[in-house]
């Protein structure tokens, strides 16, 4: 079987109904596509719109980790398609939907921050849309939470050790270790309140 000929048995005759059933052919043919050599515009396109959905389907079955490596393929194929201005990308949907998608398998993955990149691209290309702005929200809200976890422990920690200074030895230290914690307290007040504003973004 030709690549064309697996593109029009997925497209023309409708074999593909159903995610389960694209992600099984996709999967019986996997070394004819990921193989297939890209010297036409025809080809790049068979092996551009079959790697896009397949990792589209895997993220709707919430495969994150496997869809990953096909989304990052997917766009790249897309980004390198003659045709294709990048300035201009988020005119073309299943970009659009695949840089979503993306992030959306990067943030349940906890990859914070690559979740962030490409909802900070979503987000400048389209200011007004209310699902990127929430998950970029839910994103803020996700590392604030780290932050505040780590300094709880900091504080924790600081705690334990100023029960065991000689504060008649260890004055300096003493002092060092109750200014700390009264700074990370502040800092965590501080993400508290930033992390209560940037929840009630979400849901206004």
């Amino acid at each position: 079987m030709t690549i064309k000929e697996l593109y029009d048995k997925v497209y023309t005759a409708g074999e593909t109904k159903s995610p389960e059933a694209f992600i099984r052919l996709y999967e019986e043919n996997t070394f004819l596509i990921e193989n297939q050599e890209i010297t036409t515009d025809e080809n790049h396109e068979a092996v551009m719109r079959l790697t896009a959905d397949y990792a589209h389907h895997l993220v709707t079955k919430e495969s994150y980790l496997k869809a990953l490596t096909y989304l990052d393929k997917a766009i790249v194929l897309f980004e390198n398609y003659n045709g294709f201005d990048l300035s201009k990308m988020n005119d073309v949907d299943f970009y659009r939907i695949l840089r979503f998608d993306r992030g959306v398998a990067n943030f349940e993955l906890r990859n914070y921050s690559k979740s962030h990149y490409d909802f900070k691209w979503l987000m400048k290309n389209n200011p007004d849309n209310e699902t990127f702005r929430n998950w970029s929200n839910a994103i803020v809200y996700r590392k604030i939470q780290i932050q505040i976890r780590f300094l709880w422990y900091l504080l924790a920690g600081l705690l334990i050790l100023e029960i065991f200074i000689d504060r008649t030895t260890f004055n300096i230290l003493h002092t060092t270790v109750l200014i700390l914690c009264s700074l990370s307290l502040l800092s965590i007040l501080f993400l508290e309140a930033i992390k209560y504003k940037n929840k009630r973004k979400t849901y206004n």
